[in-house]
């Protein structure tokens, strides 16, 4: 009994030591770079959407309605891929018809000091008594 415990520990001991450490890359997400910017930074995006946004065109809301809008902004600076979710459909197309009437380009997301494509989904929502 004692041999086959000793035989054992040498056993894992040996497979222990044999084994090779892996080499973790950093992910994109945790490389350094620059978020993409708006002109006068993002409260200045967010207030100029929620100026935009005609709160007369959404109807039978009652209560807090919220919206989300995924979006890119691509190489050049420009906002594409825009998908605006939420409870009333109305909101939804308001939040969407207000991010696209944006005119002024972001400067674009760089890594490593290269231009790359961003991407954020921003929260809004709008109280009706």
């Amino acid at each position: 009994m004692k041999k086959i415990t000793v035989l054992a520990l040498i056993f894992l001991s040996v497979t222990a030591f044999s084994q090779t450490q892996e080499t973790v890359k950093p992910s994109q997400t945790e490389q350094t770079g620059k978020p993409a910017e708006y002109p006068g930074g993002f409260g200045e995006f967010r207030k100029t959407v929620g100026q935009k946004i005609r709160i007369d065109r959404i109807k039978g809301a009652k209560g807090r309605i919220e919206s989300k809008a995924a979006f890119s902004i691509n190489l050049k600076g420009e906002i594409e891929n825009l998908i605006v979710n939420g409870e009333n459909e109305d909101f939804n197309k308001e939040v969407e018809r207000a991010i696209q009437s944006i005119k002024p380009k972001w400067k674009p997301s760089t890594q490593q000091g290269t231009p790359v494509v961003a991407k954020y989904t921003i929260p809004f929502a709008v109280t009706f008594e």
